[in-house]
């Protein structure tokens, strides 16, 4: 559809290119270049950023603050009890995520299962408590 627009406003600015006679028309066609040449850019500007956003991927919370949250709120114990949680639409929020182990793998922060679910996760990024990252994102 974008492309489209951007074909259409194209072969206007070219055919009115060809069309031009005189000094006035000039003018006028100048100004109608100038309106067409902004359309242009903006359909041009759209496209690239609808084809940006569709390709970006989601940004979760970090390992540790995820951790932090998903034993605050939910306390599962075993990787079938965190799989229930989501299946059952239980967990909702899009910045934890559903598959951790595979998210985080990606990043390089996965330990474990258990780590994940029952281990200790009192240190966030640079020293911080983890307590004042999750109230940032609550």
């Amino acid at each position: 559809n974008i492309q489209r627009q951007s074909d259409i406003l194209l072969s206007m600015t070219s055919s009115s290119k060809d069309s031009d006679t005189n000094n006035e028309a000039d003018n006028n066609n100048n100004n109608d270049d100038n309106g067409l040449s902004w359309r242009l850019a903006k359909v041009r500007l759209e496209e690239s950023h609808t084809r940006s956003f569709l390709t970006r991927k989601p940004l979760k919370l970090s390992y540790s603050v995820s951790q932090k949250w998903i034993q605050n709120n939910w306390a599962p114990k075993t990787q079938q009890e965190f799989e229930d949680l989501v299946a059952n639409g239980n967990l909702r929020t899009p910045y934890i995520s559903k598959r951790p182990e595979e998210y985080y793998g990606e990043r390089g922060e996965w330990i474990s299962w258990d780590h994940y679910l029952l281990g200790s996760c009192t240190e966030g990024k640079n020293g911080t408590d983890v307590s004042e990252e999750v109230l940032k994102w609550q």
